[in-house]
């Protein structure tokens, strides 16, 4: 197949106006100079829908496909799963307070807000180790469209006061379960590793 990334271009472009079936793609690419086996195509279009770029529906005696937009396509929320991370530490409730804001600090570079932590779960929402501050000169780093937060929201970060290593822990505990959920690592790590060498690290 030549120029594969112009023939998939002009593909996507085709499908995400209209479902089109296999002839009618076949058809429309020929018109626009690309040339392709029925068979070359069908499984060309068949690795796209099992990949998730487009849908396949059947309509006897044909099948028809469609460009999965963005939106449509299920993704689940940065929040979710540091709800769900922080939801796993045995920890109390203090702690876990503790730990979400030490992650939006690390992570955004801005202090957290008090909408995100009920995005994480949080309903405790004092520790002598975290303290209020004026968040509103952050507000506009954050796209209203993806997470609105009221304009006098309360916003918190962490004070390092408090010993740092087991909290640091527990972030690092929650980041990386979130990391393996998003990205393939599977054969870069021991998903059950040798309790004799965890304790020896």
């Amino acid at each position: 197949m030549s120029d594969e990334s112009a023939f998939r271009d002009r593909v996507e472009e085709l499908l995400a106006k209209e479902s089109l079936s296999i002839s009618a793609i076949q058809r429309r690419l020929e018109e626009q100079g690309f040339k392709e086996h029925r068979l070359i195509l069908t499984g060309y279009l068949r690795a796209l829908r099992d990949i998730g770029i487009l849908t396949e529906v059947e309509i006897p005696p044909s099948k028809t496909y469609s460009l999965i937009l963005k939106e449509e396509k299920p993704m689940i929320g940065f929040y979710d799963l540091m709800k769900e991370g922080i939801g796993e530490l045995d920890v109390a409730d203090e702690i876990k307070f503790i730990v979400a804001v030490l992650i939006i600090n690390t992570l955004f570079h801005r202090p957290c807000f008090r909408t995100e932590l009920k995005q994480m779960g949080i309903k405790h929402f004092e520790s002598e180790y975290v303290q209020k501050t004026d968040g509103r000169q952050y507000l506009s780093s954050i796209n209203r469209d993806i997470l609105l937060i009221p304009d006098y929201d309360p916003a918190f970060e962490y004070v390092y006061d408090m010993p740092v290593f087991p909290v640091v822990e527990m972030v690092l505990k929650v980041l990386s379960n979130v990391l393996k959920e998003v990205i393939d690592v599977n054969g870069l790590y021991d998903k059950y590793p040798q309790t004799t060498l965890e304790s020896n690290l």
